[in-house]
């Protein structure tokens, strides 16, 4: 690009002579030449990285295979070895209601009509 006596102003975008609608950086600024330099040193970091497989590019961690619950319906919480069934039919007497055998509002008293 020709450089003009009357004015040291160069821009930092210009736009590109290959007949394009685009801009790219204007190697003459020394801020264009900066973001060109770091948009090169850029690209090689991410380029080395991804062929190392470092950084973000990194495989995921192997997680242990666990079974689906469709294969084994044990949950953690169902293990509790206190709670195994018994084979009796009736409850225990620790859960038997305290005083009277009826509860209040059976049907076991039944008013008797007026007369």
């Amino acid at each position: 690009m020709p450089h003009r006596d009357d004015d040291d102003y160069e821009p930092v975008f210009k736009k590109s002579n290959w007949g394009t609608n685009r801009y790219v950086y204007n190697l003459n600024n020394p801020v264009g030449m900066a973001l060109t330099i770091v948009s090169i040193a850029f690209m090689l970091v991410m380029m080395f990285l991804m062929q190392e497989r470092k950084g973000p590019f990194e495989r995921p961690e192997e997680t242990p295979w666990s079974p689906r619950i469709e294969q084994d319906p044990t949950l953690p919480w169902d293990e509790d070895t206190n709670a195994t069934p018994s084979g009796s039919t009736t409850p225990p007497g620790s859960t038997t209601p305290s005083g009277s055998t009826t509860p209040p509002g059976s049907a076991t008293s039944v008013p008797s009509p007026a007369p």
